[in-house]
């Protein structure tokens, strides 16, 4: 509750939209496909919440502010290639959550992020053969 956040790679929306339903105050979702930007703002309206929810179609490198959580469910090349910019747009001990990934990838993904050093291991959770990876950045001193 009284979150920031940020979908990248919005899709449908759906995401932002629970983010706001749940009681974040600030959502972001961004999206490099038109027609995903479309359906997202659709489904924006029809579930009440444009107030709290801005979609917008770019990519994260458009952005230039930080959230508490960043979302992203994308494929494994595009959170390899994303790292830098997910972390660049995350509050000191703000919450990176990562899905979309393969069991198979899991490890791979997770070394890659950690070994920024900039985060701490949090959890996985999967179902069947997908899982979600959630870290938390470390407090800067």
């Amino acid at each position: 509750k009284g979150l920031s956040v940020l979908d990248v790679g919005t899709g449908s929306g759906i995401l932002s939209i629970i983010a706001a339903k749940l009681g974040a105050k600030e959502v972001w979702g961004i999206d490099i496909d038109g027609v995903a930007v479309e359906n997202a703002r659709e489904n924006v309206e029809k579930n009440h919440v444009p107030d709290i929810v801005k979609i917008r179609k770019g990519s994260i490198g458009d952005l230039h502010k930080k959230f508490n959580v960043v979302v992203a469910n994308i494929d494994l090349k595009s959170l390899r290639r994303m790292r830098r910019p997910l972390l660049n747009h995350l509050k000191n001990e703000g919450w990176l959550i990562l899905s979309g990934i393969l069991e198979k990838e899991e490890e791979i993904l997770r070394e890659h992020y950690l070994k920024t050093g900039l985060l701490r291991w949090i959890k996985v959770a999967q179902e069947g053969e997908w899982v979600c990876l959630t870290f938390k950045r470390k407090k800067e001193r």
